[in-house]
């Protein structure tokens, strides 16, 4: 019985990351030069092929959470587990591709969703701090979540002190993006991409001989406790459909990665790069989901104990295979968090680049001062998401709340794009409200492991931004006098003929 994944002494695990690291580091250095040009470090000159920019885009989805949490819940809730985690997380693409070209349409020369929002709202600065603070927040979440993953990964097969592996795996993203950037971070995913399906697609089938017959993957589709094998299950719909659905749909809307590559890649890919990137994406989760079975299937035979649900995958792949492939299993891993992080810094480069030190600090500055900014914003994101992922949360808990504060941001955004009627002042309110009450709500609810409170604060954290919208376009000033009469002034509202009451 192999219920251990630690196979690798802490010196070799050391070796295998650093190599990975070196490897991914002279491949930008001897490929792409020195970034000095402002389009080229946050845009990628906007000049990215379809292909490139749809593995990019593909291997950058490929975060922790498809990786880790989609054999997770494959092993917990079965078959309506992996359901409601892999279908939203498919369709997102496809719905971007909407919102993309919109974007595109409105500015085509942009870098970030605030400054689109800026420009949208007439430079109104409640509404820009706020979608600042949104967008931050949900890349802090990813580089938490992805260098939390890695780093236990590097300490449950090696030994190494799980604080060290967390710092290795932050710093590596960040040393080869230092470079050149988007344009760095675009060429470093295709190759990462192709890696990780050429692993994917050798790994899960090699598991799959090796388990010998289908009745162990069968026996597991209802769980680990083998509950679960119906795709109608109401408690999985309830407790898991929920949150993720909203998390996921929600997460490319506030996620400024989608934007910089919508802004980079060319035009006429800019459709057919969602398709073709939800497609490739898809075969990751559905294949390692396969081992989460296998593995539910193996602990009801007892032949398997697993002691963390987090890592079932690899836990699975060192129980059937050899240490080589455990070696596959970790490459593949490091290549597909990785490729996220250095997503994230760039992401952030360009916030604190342009809608901070541009925004508020030097409005004329010249391209190597925002170049600066640019490098600057990286190193504070990496220092702060180490510094978090070293508290070492839960990857569920640090998904489902920086989920829940994307879903915030779903409603009031394409209200934006959509709507000609919002106004600043209603954008301002649906943001407010949901950052002030569902994702504090989010954190309790998370860390309390309740599922109701879960699902309520990501209801709260969407229900709000939409239902302050819809309230604002209604006539006759409604969002006012809601407004006025919750601060206790209502009855001074209704003094004028409804046809003088200002439109909002």
């Amino acid at each position: 019985m192999n219920t251990s994944l630690r196979l690798l002494r802490p010196e070799e695990g050391v070796l295998l990351f650093l190599l990975f690291g070196i490897f991914m580091t002279a491949l930008v250095w001897f490929s792409t030069k020195r970034t000095r040009s402002v389009e080229s470090f946050l845009a990628a000159d906007r000049n990215v092929s379809l292909f490139r920019s749809a593995l990019s885009l593909a291997v950058t989805w490929i975060w922790a959470p498809a990786l880790f949490i989609c054999s997770m819940q494959a092993f917990t809730n079965g078959l309506p587990g992996i359901f409601w985690f892999t279908a939203p997380n498919i369709l997102c693409f496809f719905l971007f591709a909407l919102l993309a070209v919109k974007l595109r349409q409105k500015m085509p020369q942009g870098f970030t969703l605030p400054e689109y929002i800026d420009s949208r709202f007439n430079r109104d600065t409640k509404v820009h701090l706020s979608y600042l603070l949104l967008s931050i927040g949900y890349q802090l979440g990813s580089l938490v979540i992805n260098s939390l993953a890695g780093g236990g990964l590097l300490h449950a097969v090696s030994g190494i002190d799980l604080r060290i592996s967390i710092i290795l795996m932050s710093s590596i993203a960040l040393c080869y993006t230092w470079f050149s950037g988007l344009k760095a971070s675009i060429f470093t995913d295709s190759i990462q991409m192709l890696m990780v399906l050429v692993l994917a697609f050798v790994l899960v089938p090699w598991c799959l001989l090796r388990a010998g017959d289908f009745s162990t993957l069968s026996q597991g589709l209802g769980g680990f406790e083998g509950k679960h094998a119906s795709l109608f299950d109401s408690w999985i719909a309830f407790s898991v459909g929920i949150p993720m659905t909203l998390s996921l749909l929600a997460g490319p809307i506030t996620d400024q990665v989608f934007y910089q590559r919508a802004w980079a890649v060319r035009e006429r890919g800019l459709v057919p790069m969602f398709f073709l990137a939800g497609s490739l994406f898809a075969c990751v989760p559905i294949l390692l989901s396969l081992l989460g079975f296998l593995g539910a299937g193996f602990v009801q035979r007892g032949v398997l104990v697993v002691e963390d649900p987090q890592y079932i995958g690899p836990l699975v792949i060192a129980h059937l295979l050899s240490k080589s492939a455990l070696v596959i299993f970790c490459i593949m891993t490091f290549a597909a968090l990785c490729s996220t992080m250095d997503s994230a810094c760039c992401a952030v480069a360009s916030l604190g680049s342009i809608d901070i030190y541009k925004r508020y600090f030097q409005p004329h500055a010249s391209e190597e001062q925002i170049l600066r900014a640019s490098r600057a914003s990286m190193l504070l994101l990496t220092w702060t998401g180490t510094g978090i992922a070293l508290l070492q949360p839960k990857l569920l808990w640090v998904f489902l709340i920086y989920g829940a504060l994307a879903s915030a941001g779903m409603f009031p955004t394409l209200f934006a794009f959509f709507s000609k009627r919002i106004t600043a002042r209603a954008m301002f309110l649906a943001l407010a409200f949901p950052l002030l009450l569902g994702t504090p709500l989010s954190i309790y609810a998370n860390v309390t492991e309740s599922p109701k409170l879960i699902v309520a604060a990501t209801l709260l954290n969407t229900l709000l931004g939409l239902f302050i919208c819809c309230a604002a376009l209604f006539p006759n000033g409604y969002l006012r006098r809601l407004a006025e009469k919750f601060s206790g002034n209502g009855n001074k509202i209704d003094r004028k003929p409804a046809s003088l009451v200002r439109v909002r």
